[in-house]
């Protein structure tokens, strides 16, 4: 029979015209195959699909394979089991050279053979294989940015703006309360880090003011006698609409950096009495033998007027080794609140130190004050930069003398438009090759041997860095350096 139907001029003619034409539009191809498999007819789109296999109509289908790899084809058992069972499969396969194709096929038995029909699925195929890759692809850079949240060595945080409840945050952030995530996730910010001014700051972010290589310190709720470090950065998350939904946090903690920062101040305020001493006894020794002198004339004296003249001179004497004394004692005093002071006052207390080192030196000091103006600082600190600044110049002019310029004027931070004041401490001693100076600020970099420590000067701006100030140099070798600090007329407003 034809695999049509009847043939024409019966009376079902039309109904085999009707199935001539929906075989012949339809998207998919059509194939029958009689039951020795051999293909009986092929609609339009059949044959298009197969043309590079060349004429197959009135072919078996297995005649091109040995009997031995019929089984491995990818639809042999399918069609096998439809003609002999009867039952309609389907499934999808690969038909490999000429074709390269990917078949969606269905088998179904009818009274002559089977029908199939087959759609090219091959574009379908290439757009999964594609998601799938891309799904793959990201959920392992998705398993990749979780590792590494989850085990950086900073600590983050998610926020909600609820009363700033943790949503989420890593391993690294729960160890500063000495937890697990889980365990934190719920807590309230202040609630973990009772911290003066911490929920001020998330107020700004939550306004959309991030907050970036902020220094926290404070201590946290699993230990509230120990005072720790932070630098924090904070920023909103944002919504669709634009709105802050939330606030992501990154803290690294620097505890033990800051410790070994104070203890390397410390050693250095140390190093810098060491080399005072030398010049503190002198300025002692002086007056003390003046005294002892004076206290011989007037008790030696005839006239009272005489002897009065000698114990009102001792007296000075006296009060100018307490006013040594009392600037020695104060001389790396920590203050815990920040103090008015002038640079006129600052640099005076400092040369009153270095003054007998200064004389038997042979320098000349050359001092120029054209701001009278205080500045709230850390007087202590600001000192020990100052001292740093002078003792170097000493040094630098230590075998032929030479000239100091100590000077104070007015000035301002042009990035920030801030006024303060700018102190110079210049000298005419040996200065330094450009080597020296692109390290003249690097911790432990000294160029004066087994005597230097290489922390004064990185000391120094690290003390002028935390008062929101500048230190900058210049100089030639041979000609001479040029220390200039600017300060803040606020430098310190806590």
């Amino acid at each position: 029979m034809h695999p049509l139907g009847p043939p024409v001029g019966s009376e079902d003619d039309t109904v085999r015209q009707q199935m001539a034409q929906f075989f012949e539009l339809t998207s998919d191809g059509i194939q029958f195959l009689n039951r020795d498999f051999v293909i009986t007819f092929m609609n339009a789109r059949a044959l298009a699909i197969l043309s590079p296999s060349g004429e197959v109509v009135g072919k078996n289908i297995w005649e091109s394979f040995p009997e031995a790899t019929r089984s491995d084809l990818p639809y042999y058992e399918s069609y096998t089991r439809t003609m002999n069972e009867r039952v309609a499969t389907e499934f999808e396969a690969f038909y490999p050279e000429p074709l390269n194709i990917w078949f969606h096929i269905e088998a179904y038995p009818s009274d002559d053979g089977i029908i199939v029909f087959f759609r090219d699925i091959t574009e379908d195929k290439r757009k999964h294989e594609e998601f799938r890759k891309k799904s793959e692809e990201a959920e392992r850079q998705r398993a990749e940015i979780e590792a590494v949240y989850r085990t950086a060595p900073i600590g983050l945080a998610l926020f909600d703006l609820d009363d700033y409840h943790y949503l989420r945050l890593n391993n690294r952030q729960a160890a500063f309360f000495g937890l697990k995530p889980e365990e934190v996730v719920g807590r309230t910010l202040t609630e973990m880090a009772p911290i003066p001014g911490l929920r001020e700051l998330f107020d700004k972010v939550a306004a959309g003011e991030p907050i970036v290589n902020f220094p926290l310190e404070g201590a946290l709720v699993n230990d509230p006698d120990e005072h720790r470090y932070w630098t924090v950065s904070y920023f909103p998350v944002y919504g669709a609409d634009g709105t802050v939904t939330g606030i992501t946090a990154a803290s690294l903690e620097i505890t033990n950096q800051k410790k070994a920062e104070l203890a390397l101040i410390e050693s250095d305020k140390l190093a810098v009495v060491g080399r005072l001493a030398a010049s503190i006894a002198h300025e002692i020794n002086n007056p003390l033998e003046s005294v002892t002198n004076l206290l011989y004339l007037a008790k030696t004296s005839q006239a009272l007027d005489d002897a009065q003249g000698f114990l009102d001179t001792a007296e000075r004497e006296l009060m100018r080794v307490a006013a040594i004394t009392s600037q020695t004692l104060r001389f790396h005093k920590q203050s815990t609140s920040p103090q008015a002071i002038t640079a006129e006052q600052l640099i005076a207390s400092v040369l009153s130190i270095y003054q007998g080192r200064i004389v038997n030196s042979g320098v000349e000091i050359n001092l120029r004050h054209r701001d009278a103006r205080a500045v709230r600082c850390f007087e202590g600190e600001v000192r020990q930069v100052i001292s740093n600044l002078v003792g170097n110049s000493l040094d630098a002019m230590a075998t032929g003398g030479g000239r100091m310029l100590l000077r104070s004027r007015e000035g301002v931070n042009w990035t920030t438009g801030e006024r303060g004041a700018v102190i110079t401490v210049a000298d005419t001693g040996s200065g330094m090759s450009p080597e020296v100076l692109a390290k003249v600020f690097r911790a432990f970099y000294t160029t004066k041997g087994i005597t230097g420590t290489g922390l004064g000067l990185w000391i120094s701006k690290e003390i002028i860095d935390r008062h929101r100030g500048t230190l900058k140099v210049r100089s030639r070798e041979g000609l001479g350096t040029v220390f200039s600090i600017f300060l803040p007329y606020e430098a310190v407003t806590r």
